[in-house]
């Protein structure tokens, strides 16, 4: 299936992008701030900050003809004083500082704040006004009084929250893009490998997905190999646990013939098997161990003469076959052949079938164990003259736990076969089993490719 292509940008159009909308909004801000102070002023709600000054320039007139003088001439928020020519304050409402300012307006023409001098007959009007704007309605004067200073702070505030709300926007798409990337930590983390290529519409967290893509591939080849390796080991000290049963087997047989023998000879040739055995099951368990330590197969594998193979695996079957009151008939064909293999394996492969044959063979208790060499392959042939494999063993006897115990024993299904067709398919063979066309009986050929020339 191939990757599908998604367009990508980069994270620097994605946030100038952001920029924009963001400087657009703000844009929008300004201009409906703007076209909402023309309306309300145009519509004369709130009069802008020099409407006293031009006020008073208009109606300078009115002011200086209006006799007596009324204070509702002059607009909202500005303060006069009536003097004569000589300066002298005759009436008004100035405070003691404006009284002070508006006298060296008269006498100078200039103050620190902003005052209006208008001639009435027989002296002066100064009037001082404010450059701020103002509502015209005494409501909104009273509920906002500084209309300038809150119109900045809900410019500013609304500023404030197009900025948090822009901040908000952009982490939330940013989640959502990263979601593919948190998705992709998260199964790594917790080794749920779903190898599925996922991308991104940003460039760089599609090459982020694409580099944890390529890790997940290679951490799940890793797991792999470490869940097969944890599943070989298990394999391997299932077939151990089992295998030491047949040394077991052979000394508790020699520990009853020693009971039974009176001749001192037979006692100490028994004893001498019991001690060989019990030296084998010490070494089983140290494999055993070596296998809890994660010892590998590999470690184990090693130039072999066939001869010394063969000689181990008759001695411990003439053993076994001895204490079961079994023949074993031998056939050797081998001679100088060197093998690459791991001698304990096939040792215990080869010794768990002869077990099993040896178990369930009924017709003159004999066993016949063939060595033979075929090309480049080393195969060893064990015939019994038992019932035969059922043909649901004929299918199904190399599973592993497989058991049919109403004809054949536990242990040749449970593990013995399963693990000898494991063994033999790790030096590139395998085994095959039959029963026999014109006789009672079964055939087991164990058979592997590691002859060195």
């Amino acid at each position: 299936m191939g990757i599908k292509k998604v367009r990508t940008n980069t994270l620097f159009w994605l946030f100038l992008k952001q920029l924009i909308i963001f400087s657009f909004t703000i844009l929008l801000e300004i201009t409906l701030f703007v076209v909402f102070l023309f309306v309300v002023i145009d519509n004369g709600i709130l009069l802008p900050a020099n409407y006293s000054e031009r006020y008073l320039e208009a109606n300078k007139g009115k002011l200086a003809e209006s006799e007596p003088f009324s204070e509702e001439l002059l607009p909202y928020s500005c303060y006069y004083g009536i003097f004569d020519r000589e300066g002298a304050y005759l009436s008004g409402n100035f405070k003691k500082e404006e009284l002070a300012e508006a006298r060296d307006f008269i006498e100078k023409g200039y103050s620190k704040g902003y005052y209006m001098l208008v001639e009435r007959g027989e002296g002066y009007l100064v009037v001082s006004y404010k450059i701020t704007a103002y509502f015209a309605s005494p409501t909104l004067r009273w509920l906002f009084p500084a209309p300038e200073l809150m119109g900045l702070i809900f410019f500013i505030l609304l500023f404030v929250a197009l900025t948090i709300g822009n901040a908000l926007s952009m982490g939330r798409k940013l989640r959502h893009l990263l979601k593919p990337v948190q998705e992709e930590i998260e199964q790594i983390q917790t080794k749920e490998l779903i190898i599925e290529q996922k991308n991104s519409v940003v460039k760089e967290f599609d090459d982020i997905l694409h580099l944890l893509y390529e890790m997940k591939s290679a951490l799940s080849v890793s797991l792999q190999k470490e869940w097969e390796t944890e599943k070989e080991r298990k394999k391997n000290i299932s077939a151990l646990a089992h295998d030491i049963k047949t040394p077991l087997t052979i000394i508790k047989g020699n520990a009853e013939l020693i009971l039974e023998e009176d001749k001192l000879e037979e006692i100490y040739q028994s004893a001498d098997i019991i001690g060989v055995y019990s030296d084998k099951i010490e070494r089983y368990i140290k494999l055993l161990i070596d296998e809890t330590r994660d010892t590998q197969y590999g470690n184990r594998t090693g130039k072999v003469k066939l001869a010394e193979l063969i000689a181990e695996i008759c001695e411990e079957s003439e053993a076994f076959c001895k204490a079961g009151g079994i023949e074993l008939q031998i056939s050797d064909t081998i001679r100088e052949e060197e093998a690459l293999l791991d001698k304990d394996s096939i040792v215990r492969a080869v010794i768990n079938l002869i077990k099993n044959a040896a178990e369930h063979t009924e017709k003159d208790k004999r066993v016949k164990v063939s060595f033979q060499r075929k090309g480049k392959a080393f195969r060893i042939q064990i015939d019994d003259y038992g019932k035969g494999f059922t043909q649901e063993a004929l299918k199904y006897a190399k599973n592993q736990f497989y058991t049919e115990k109403t004809h054949r024993g536990e242990e040749h299904y449970g593990l013995g076969m399963y693990y000898a067709n494991h063994i033999a398919e790790r030096h590139n063979g395998g085994i095959r089993y039959y029963n026999k066309p014109e006789q009672t009986g079964a055939v087991v050929v164990f058979e592997v490719a590691v002859i060195i020339e």
